[in-house]
Parts: C-alpha cells; structure tokens; sequence
C-alpha cells in the first residue's frame, strides 16, 4: 500500500492550487493523508481525484471544515496503526508530547510545524512531510510518500 503524505498546504493564502508536482508524485498513491492546515474544501476534492483521502483540521482551518474533519484519526492499514494529527493542540515542544498521544502508533503522521521529519523514535515513525506551498525557514516545499509491506519504507520529496 503506497501513502501519500501532505500538510499545511493553506490554500488559497500560500498558493492559488496544489502544485503540478503534488499530482505527478501522487498518481500511484493508494491513499491519501492530510495532516491539517489544509484552508479550503477544494484541496481535498482536488486531491480525491488521485485516490481516497483522509485528512485532519488544522489550527488555521475554518469552521466549516473543521466540522467535518477529526481533530486526530486513528486507523489501521497493512496491520500498521498510524496516528494523524495536525500537532497544533499539544502542550509543549511537539516532538515530546506526540507519542502521548498515540502510544501505540506504528506510524504518528503531522505537520503544523512545516519542517519535514522523517525520524524512528523509541520504534515509532514521526513523519512530517513539510509543507507543499509554504517552506517558511525551510529550503524547499516538501511532501512525503509511506510504503506498506513487510517494512515500512518512506520518504521525503523535496521541490
């Protein structure tokens, strides 16, 4: 099972649309996740043409949205459990607090901060995979790709 990964996309305010490369990326994808701050209904509904998607709200997300999304998700794919959180509503330094959150997290999915992590911590995999259209301090935009088999392979695509 292919996933792709893809946060703090804040569409319309950091770019008009999803870029070209997101959908290039994305063609083979089996599912997709979104780790919140996605700003707009169309982003999903753009990106649910390439494969189903499951998203969280974000903490710029507007109510209307936030209405229809979960604050976390928690599912199961290939026998892997995976936590998703945007990671705005933690007390304290993000990376000390998500396990908390999902203790039994093969695999905890976030953004929020907008720099890519890619990190095995204490056997969970923390994978943030940036942001597709605001790099803040960080060099490139990014978005992530999780492969499900015997192993977990995955990766950050930087542009």
């Amino acid at each position: 099972m292919k996933i792709g990964v893809i946060s703090d996309t804040h569409i319309p305010s950091k770019a008009k649309k999803i870029p070209d490369i997101v959908f290039d990326k994305f063609k083979d994808i089996d599912l997709i996740i979104h780790a919140g701050d996605i700003t707009s209904q169309e982003v999903l509904d753009d990106l649910a043409v390439l494969a189903p998607v499951k998203a969280v709200y974000g903490n710029v997300d507007p109510p209307e949205l936030c209405r229809g999304l979960p604050e976390r998700l928690r599912i199961e794919l290939n026998g892997y459990q995976i936590g998703v959180t945007h990671g705005h509503n933690l007390k304290g330094h993000i990376m000390e607090r998500i396990a908390y959150v999902f203790p039994k997290a093969d695999i905890i999915i976030f953004g929020h901060t907008h720099r890519p992590c890619n990190e095995v911590i204490n056997g969970q995999l923390y994978f943030n995979p940036g942001s597709a259209t605001d790099r803040r301090l960080q060099a490139k935009h990014s978005i992530g790709i999780i492969t499900l088999h015997d192993r977990i392979e995955r990766e950050i695509i930087y542009y």
